[in-house]
């Protein structure tokens, strides 16, 4: 399922970013940030750049309905970013991709 307006509210994800350090990213997203040439402090930088204007959409997770996932793009460092975040206030890595938008 998808939808046309964000699921989480930006500014509670952003906090938890700077909060958690590298324990708000996944394995995969912290590697692929590293991939791409970039430090925990840069993809911090790029998450707390995020705004409601790059928001591209809202969809669940494939293996729960319930759970939803926002994603967005940004230009950042000459790069163009595609980021998928979802929070769980229970726990858990709310930047669960990270990675260079397919072109």
């Amino acid at each position: 399922m998808e939808k046309n307006t964000p699921h989480y509210e930006l500014a509670v994800v952003k906090q938890e970013v700077i909060r958690l350090g590298a324990k708000a990213f996944t394995g995969s997203a912290m590697s692929s940030g590293k991939g791409m040439g970039l430090n925990l402090k840069h993809m911090q930088q790029a998450i707390c750049s995020l705004d409601r204007r790059m928001f591209y959409k809202s969809m669940t997770c494939y293996t729960s309905h319930r759970n939803w996932q926002d994603v967005y793009h940004i230009g950042f460092h000459d790069l163009e970013l595609y980021i998928k975040i979802t929070y769980c206030p229970n726990g858990g890595p709310p930047v669960i991709s990270f990675k260079e938008k397919n072109l």
